[in-house]
């Protein structure tokens, strides 16, 4: 594939001590990037000179616990016309490449949400969370947020539209526990300097903060920020919905199905969330409510999409959905509970999202 024009996309991204990933990353990106800016934040092991020679320019900065400090840097350092932002331990899939050479080729009038997805499988699984990483270069697009840092509200004020794409990145930064465990780690400490210095902190902060417990184990203490955040009159409707989800995530981990049905929101305009209706089917079923337990659950293998607030990973919670049915099922059916549990293996197994056509059939002869 060819060069684009000169000066037509920057790639921009921060990295510390990501010399085992960071060429990756770089070498996925080099056939659209015009240049690629690496903002070093301290890295003690061969990070720079290797993003040097995959031919990014470097720029170093020391670290202040403020991620958006960190990329904004880059941002300002940028000259093309749009900015693909990426992490060291993501990369582009070929087929991304593809689909972003078509967007960018046109004009930097509106910004994109590319599907990030967490995965240790090649992309074949994974936790998959809308974000917007292409956007304009304009000095007015910048990050905010010390953790989790985002650039939606500064295109909002900017009256930047924001698209949709199928377009993925693939992330491989939490594939192992320890890393994981470490990154949360990191994350709370930040988020906790926000949150106990105002008496009123923002609703995403009380979320993410939230999702920095759930991840490290302490689902109690989650709990409490969720329902923080989604009683917080200042939660945007989306923020608001993506807390309940996780409130019947921590609320299931907990064993507490009738907690999970008192608080079931209206449906949203954008739609249930997978993970919403797997949760609220489960709790119904162990409330002896079978048949409105198996409805949800229906609907949440026949979803095909959502607003993706809280992100969440497609193949397992559809799995789960399908293994609760067969549950259900087991004294009543079967025959379609076995062909149920048979679904949910095959497609974690084969990393491939149960789809409705899968279920076609199923009551069907074997």
């Amino acid at each position: 594939m060819s060069k684009p024009p000169d000066l037509s996309l920057s790639l921009v991204l921060i990295a510390k001590n990501e010399a085992s990933v960071i060429a990756r990353c770089l070498d996925s990106a080099s056939s659209i990037a015009s240049e690629m800016i690496v903002v070093d934040t301290g890295s003690s092991d061969e990070t720079v000179a290797i993003a040097q020679n995959c031919g990014a320019w470097v720029i170093n900065f020391p670290w202040c616990d403020d991620f958006s400090s960190a990329r904004n840097v880059g941002l300002e350092a940028a000259c093309g016309r749009w900015i693909l932002v990426l992490d060291a331990d993501e990369y582009l899939p070929k087929a991304s490449i593809t689909a972003l050479q078509a967007l960018i080729g046109g004009p930097p009038d509106c910004a994109f949400h590319l599907l990030n997805k967490s995965s240790s499988d090649g992309g074949k699984t994974g936790m998959v969370g809308k974000i917007v990483r292409l956007f304009p270069n304009r000095p007015e697009i910048r990050f905010e947020w010390p953790v989790h840092e985002q650039v939606v509200t500064s295109l909002n004020r900017a009256g930047v539209p924001i698209q949709d794409t199928s377009i993925e990145i693939i992330h491989t930064g939490y594939s192992s526990p320890e890393i994981n465990a470490a990154k949360q780690e990191r994350n709370l400490h930040i988020l906790e300097k926000i949150t106990a210095s105002d008496p009123d902190p923002h609703p995403m902060a009380l979320f993410l903060q939230g999702g920095a417990l759930l991840d490290l184990g302490r689902i109690s203490e989650a709990l409490d920020f969720y329902r923080r955040c989604a009683d917080s009159p200042a939660a945007a409707g989306s923020v608001a919905y993506g807390a309940s989800v996780r409130m019947a995530t921590c609320l299931t981990a907990l064993k507490k199905p009738a907690d999970i049905l008192a608080l079931l929101p209206p449906e949203p305009p954008a739609g249930w969330h997978p993970e919403m209706l797997l949760h609220v089917g489960e709790a119904l079923i162990q409330s002896g409510r079978a048949e409105e337990g198996l409805n949800f659950l229906s609907l949440g293998l026949a979803s095909e999409n959502c607003a993706l607030i809280p992100a969440y990973d497609p193949v397992r919670v559809k799995a789960r959905c399908a293994m609760a049915m067969a549950g259900a099922f087991e004294k009543s059916n079967i025959r379609l509970a076995v062909r149920l549990l048979k679904l949910a293996a095959a497609s974690i197994q084969q990393g491939r999202e149960i789809t409705p056509a899968d279920l076609e059939g199923l009551q069907g002869p074997a």
